[in-house]
């Protein structure tokens, strides 16, 4: 057992060795990589409470541990049971990448326009891939499809520029899919009346969910693509 278990640690941490050094090479840093992968992680494993935004009908800020029936909010304190619809957003599943997302705009590793055009058609993709279901939330029906497509997006409007593969791919997949799928459907959202208390949260499945999913998928493609490109162009000088 302790084998297997040890066995098991080695394996994650190579994989994550990887996907580390695997994200410098299309444009990440450092802090960058081990924030979406260690950062996230420990986040979402230690259940950090989710940050409230609406609540019976007033926009704020507070904060919402739902498990454990925590409400802060204004000058609101509960605890257990309570009515009403409340939104806010996680931590790891969606500030996380929306602000790697954005500081990759400003610094440039991810150019405006081809940023503006990436989100605009990963949200028109994000947007046909869901649908919000009343009490459920917004469901998202293939998760990969978009992924691919925001890889795609990464490639082409890189135009061989390496570095600008992973950040464009990143930014086009999270920000498209915020937007897609949930920005977009914001009034469903608020004309939902629960006859109990419900959370819609942003990113709310943490890891887990659709935005920060979207972008690690789509730039881990885009590692391997941008890896064979160059094993490719290394084979071909050498035998040149």
């Amino acid at each position: 057992m302790l084998i297997e278990s040890i066995t098991v640690l080695l394996l994650a941490f190579l994989i994550l060795l990887l996907l580390v050094v695997g994200f410098e090479t299309v444009g990440f840093r450092l802090s960058e990589a081990l924030l979406i992968f260690i950062g996230s992680t420990l986040l979402f494993l230690t259940s950090f409470p989710s940050i409230l935004l609406y609540f019976h009908g007033s926009l704020g800020f507070g904060i919402i541990d739902v498990p454990l029936g925590v409400l802060l909010f204004e000058e609101l304190f509960t605890v257990g049971p309570r009515n009403g619809l409340a939104i806010g957003f996680d931590l790891a599943g969606f500030l996380i990448p929306f602000f790697i997302s954005i500081k990759m705009v400003l610094d440039h590793r991810s150019p405006v326009r081809a940023s503006l055009i990436g989100i605009a058609f990963i949200t028109a993709v994000s947007y046909i891939s869901s649908e919000y279901v009343a009490g459920e939330g917004v469901i998202i029906r293939n998760i990969y499809a978009i992924a691919i497509a925001a890889s795609v997006v990464g490639i082409v409007l890189s135009k061989r520029q390496w570095s600008s593969v992973g950040p464009i791919a990143y930014v086009s997949g999270s920000l498209g899919v915020l937007l897609g799928a949930d920005v977009v459907r914001i009034g469903d959202i608020l004309s939902y009346h629960p006859s109990g208390f419900a959370f819609a949260s942003i990113g709310g499945a943490g890891v887990f969910d659709a935005i920060f999913l979207v972008g690690v998928i789509a730039v881990t493609i885009d590692v391997i693509f941008v890896e064979n490109v160059r094993l490719i162009n290394w084979i071909q000088r050498r035998l040149a």
